[in-house]
C-alpha cells in the first residue's frame, strides 16, 4: 500500500515538473495548420469546426512522453489551455509522443484521434470520451429555420447529414442527422445546438448562390439542332468522368424537375416545354466515396426557343460558359446550298401484229368453225339429230309477272343453202409513252430531302353482307384498301464541297400498276384482292457531280417479245396451203428510264464580298 502511495507522489513530482518546464517553453505563436474545408472557390474555405475552441490553441508545445498515463497528458493540456477538463471513466491507457513547435488544440487532437476518443467544449471545460458516446446532453438543443433561396432544401439537408453531422463531426459539432426540411417554404429546421445552426448558416451561404443565366443567339442553324448537340455531344464528352465508387459522374436527364430539384429528371423524352422553351438537358455531376456524398444540385440545363432563336444555359461554371459559347460559334455556320434539276424520262413502246385465218361451214345437218388453233361446231346452228330447235332461258333474269325466266336466245338448225366462208384478219398495233417529271428543288448541304410525286390507288376491295343473310341482300360492307406509292418518289441527301463538287446519295423509285386481280368473295359480284405493281428502283451513294454539269443515268431497259401460233391440225402443217389455216401473234414491250441531274451551287452575296476581300 505505502509502495503504491509513493509511485503516485513520484509520479505526480514527475508531470508537474515536467509541466513546468514546458510552461516554461510556451510561445504564443500562430501556425497555419490545416482545417477541414467543404469546397474552394478562389482560394476562400468554409471552417466546419466548433465555433467554441480551445483557449490559447495557437500556444505553442514541445513534448517528449513515454508510456505516460493518457489521462495526465489530458489533464496538462488543459491546465495550459486554462480550461476545465472532465474525463469519461472508459479513458484510459498510455501515450508515447514527441511534439515539437506545435499549437496546443492540434496536439489535443492528435492524441484524440490516435487514442480513438471524442471532445467537445462546453462551459469553458473539456468534456472526453471514447467514440460513440454522447456528449451534447449538456448543450440547449433549439430549433432553427435557415430560408434556401435558389437550390434544393432537401439537397442540402442530406448533404449535412452525411458530410457534416455524422459519427466522425469535428469536436464541439452534433454527431448525428441534425437537420430536416420544410418543403413549403424549402428552408432548412436545425434540430441542434446554436453552434449546429451557425455552422449550417455559413455552408448554406456557401452553397445557396443564383444560378447565371446565358442567352446565346443560334444565326444559321436551328436552335433545336443546336441544342441537341450541345446535349448528345459536347457535354458528355467533356464532364462525363470515369465512374466508379469515388469517381465523379455527369448524367444527361431528358426531362429535368427543375435546377433547383433534389433529383435527375427522367431519362429520354421530348423535353419540358415551358413558355415557347423547350429544355432538352440537365448535367448532375455527383461525388460519391465512401463517407463524402456530394449535393444532388443541377450543374447546369440546356433549354432552346424556336421563336426567339436563342440557347439558354442555366448554371455552370465561368469555364463551361466559355467552352459553349466556342463551340456554338464554331458550329453556327452557314450550309452550302444547291440548286438542283431533276428530268426523271420513263420511255415506253409496245407493239403487236395479228394474222388470224376463220374457215366456217353451215348446212343442214352439218357445220363447223375452223380457227384460232381448233375445229368446232357453230355455236348457233349446231348438229342436230332429232329435232328443229329450242329457246335458251336466262337463269338470271326471273319475270315474276309470267312466273318463268327471259329467253336470252335460240339455237336451230341452218335452214338456207349451204355456205363456206373464209375470212382473214391481220391487224398491226404501236403504242408509244413517254412520261417525265422534272422537278427543281433547293438542297442544303447534309440534309435529306424528298420529292413525291406519287398518288393513291385502291390496292384492295373487300366485301361482306351486314346482316349475314347471305346473297341477294342489299346492306354490304365494303373496305377499300388505299395506298399511295403510285408515281416517283426521289430521296437526295447532297453534301456540297467547297471545291466546286457536289455528291449525292440519291435513290428514285418509279412504281405503276401492272395488273390487279379479281376473285368473287361472300358477294355476288367479284372483288378486288390484290394489285401488283410494276417497280423501277435505284440506290445510288456517292455520285459525284461537278457545279452546274449534267449527269445522264441510263440504259434502265427492260424488253419482252411474245410470239403465238394457232393452227388447225393437220391442214395447219400442210406445205405452202397450211398458212391458210394458221393463225399468228406477236407482241413486243420495251420500257426505259432515264435520269439527269444538273446541280448549280449557290454562292449568298456576302461570301463573295468575303471572297473579293480576301483576293
Amino acid at each position: 500500500m505505502k509502495s503504491s502511495i509513493g509511485k503516485k507522489i513520484v509520479t505526480s513530482i514527475v508531470l508537474t515538473a515536467f509541466t513546468v518546464m514546458n510552461a516554461a517553453q510556451v510561445v504564443f505563436a500562430v501556425d497555419d495548420y490545416y482545417k477541414p474545408a467543404i469546397r474552394s472557390n478562389n482560394g476562400n474555405s468554409v471552417d466546419v469546426n466548433s465555433l467554441e475552441r480551445i483557449h490559447n490553441g495557437d500556444s505553442i508545445v514541445n513534448l517528449s512522453l513515454r508510456e505516460a498515463d493518457i489521462q495526465q497528458v489530458l489533464r496538462m493540456f488543459a491546465d495550459q489551455a486554462g480550461m476545465n477538463i472532465i474525463l469519461s471513466e472508459e479513458v484510459s491507457g498510455n501515450v508515447t509522443m514527441d511534439l515539437v513547435n506545435i499549437p496546443l488544440e492540434r496536439a489535443l487532437d492528435l492524441v484524440i484521434k490516435t487514442n480513438k476518443l471524442q471532445y467537445e467544449i462546453t462551459d469553458n471545460t473539456l468534456i472526453i470520451a471514447p467514440e460513440g458516446q454522447e456528449l451534447s446532453l449538456s448543450k440547449p438543443k433549439n430549433m432553427v429555420f435557415i430560408p434556401v433561396k435558389y437550390v434544393s432544401a432537401s439537397s442540402l439537408a442530406n448533404f449535412l447529414n452525411k458530410n457534416i453531422f455524422n459519427k466522425d463531426g469535428a469536436p464541439g459539432v452534433s454527431k448525428k442527422a441534425i437537420v430536416t426540411v420544410n418543403p413549403a417554404n424549402n428552408e432548412l429546421i436545425i434540430m441542434g445546438t446554436e453552434s449546429d445552426a451557425t455552422l449550417a448558416q455559413k455552408i448554406v451561404d456557401q452553397f445557396d448562390k443564383k444560378p447565371q443565366i446565358t442567352t446565346f443567339k443560334v444565326n444559321h442553324t436551328t436552335p433545336a439542332e443546336m441544342a441537341d448537340l450541345i446535349c448528345s455531344t459536347l457535354l458528355p464528352a467533356t464532364m462525363n468522368q470515369e465512374g466508379g465508387k469515388t469517381g465523379g459522374a455527369a448524367s444527361i436527364s431528358g426531362v429535368p424537375t427543375g435546377f433547383a430539384s433534389a433529383s435527375g429528371g427522367g431519362g429520354g423524352g421530348e423535353g419540358l416545354s415551358v413558355g415557347g422553351g423547350t429544355m432538352v438537358c440537365s448535367i448532375d455531376q455527383s461525388v460519391q466515396a465512401d463517407s463524402i456524398e456530394s449535393p444532388a444540385f443541377k450543374n447546369l440545363t440546356v433549354t432552346y426557343f424556336p421563336t426567339l432563336g436563342t440557347i439558354q444555359i442555366i448554371g455552370g461554371s465561368e469555364s463551361q460558359i466559355e467552352m459553349i459559347r466556342d463551340y456554338i460559334a464554331e458550329n453556327d455556320k452557314k450550309a452550302p446550298q444547291a440548286y438542283l434539276e431533276v428530268q426523271i424520262i420513263s420511255l415506253s413502246e409496245q407493239g403487236s401484229k395479228t394474222f388470224d385465218n376463220t374457215w366456217q361451214f353451215l348446212s343442214h345437218s352439218f357445220s363447223f368453225n375452223a380457227g384460232n388453233g381448233g375445229i368446232s361446231t357453230n355455236p348457233i346452228h349446231p348438229i342436230f339429230f332429232a329435232g328443229k330447235g329450242f329457246e335458251i332461258e336466262d337463269s338470271n333474269s326471273y319475270d315474276s309477272t309470267k312466273h318463268a325466266y327471259d329467253i336470252s336466245g335460240a339455237l336451230n338448225k341452218w335452214s338456207h343453202s349451204p355456205q363456206l366462208v373464209y375470212t382473214v384478219n391481220y391487224l398491226v398495233e404501236n403504242n408509244k409513252g413517254r412520261v417525265l417529271a422534272n422537278p427543281r428543288v433547293l438542297l442544303t448541304s447534309g440534309q435529306q430531302s424528298t420529292i413525291d410525286l406519287t398518288s393513291d390507288y385502291v390496292s384492295k376491295v373487300t366485301s361482306q353482307y351486314l346482316d349475314g343473310t347471305g346473297q341477294g341482300s342489299s346492306q354490304v360492307q365494303k373496305d377499300y384498301d388505299i395506298q399511295s406509292d403510285n408515281g416517283i418518289k426521289v430521296t437526295i441527301t447532297p453534301f456540297i464541297s467547297p471545291d466546286g463538287y457536289v455528291t449525292l446519295d440519291i435513290s428514285p423509285e418509279y412504281s405503276v400498276i401492272g395488273s390487279q386481280i379479281f376473285e368473287k368473295q361472300e358477294t355476288e359480284y367479284p372483288d378486288l384482292v390484290a394489285t401488283l405493281l410494276q417497280r423501277r428502283n435505284l440506290d445510288l451513294k456517292g455520285v459525284r457531280i461537278k457545279d452546274g454539269e449534267t449527269l445522264i443515268i441510263g440504259g434502265l431497259i427492260q424488253e419482252s417479245e411474245t410470239k403465238s401460233v394457232k393452227k388447225i391440225p393437220f391442214l395447219g402443217d400442210l406445205p405452202v396451203i397450211g398458212m391458210f389455216f394458221r393463225s399468228t401473234g406477236t407482241q413486243k414491250s420495251k420500257e426505259e428510264m432515264v435520269i439527269m441531274l444538273t446541280p448549280q451551287i449557290l454562292i449568298d452575296t456576302e461570301d463573295e464580298l468575303v471572297e473579293d476581300t480576301a483576293l
